[in-house]
């Protein structure tokens, strides 16, 4: 199960149909979007997935980040939030989400 990906909001578009109809469509940007930690039900009581996207300046960090960033062997990210997922769909610590991570 497939559960989130952090991204920007760009704009609204249409999209239009065989028929003619105008669909709207909200057009996002996917930045950098990288898995900082897996939590797993065995060491946290539930498994999700945080992720993080943007660039942050390393001054900007406090320490308790800095460890966490440095551990999963990424850079300072802006944003970051914390995805509920399975345990057999967990990506690795480091890995880089894209658009094709949905099916």
């Amino acid at each position: 199960m497939r559960t989130g990906l952090i991204a920007k909001k760009v704009g609204m578009s249409r999209v239009f149909t065989d028929e003619g109809k105008q669909i709207p469509v909200t057009l996002l940007h996917i930045e950098n979007c990288q898995v900082i930690t897996t939590k797993t039900a065995e060491k946290n009581g539930y498994t999700a997935v945080q992720l993080g996207m943007g660039n942050k300046k390393a001054s900007r960090v406090n320490k308790p980040q800095k460890g966490q960033f440095a551990k999963a062997g990424v850079e300072p990210k802006q944003y970051i939030a914390e995805f509920r997922a399975d345990a057999a769909s967990l990506p690795a610590a480091g890995s880089e989400l894209k658009a094709d991570h949905f099916q």
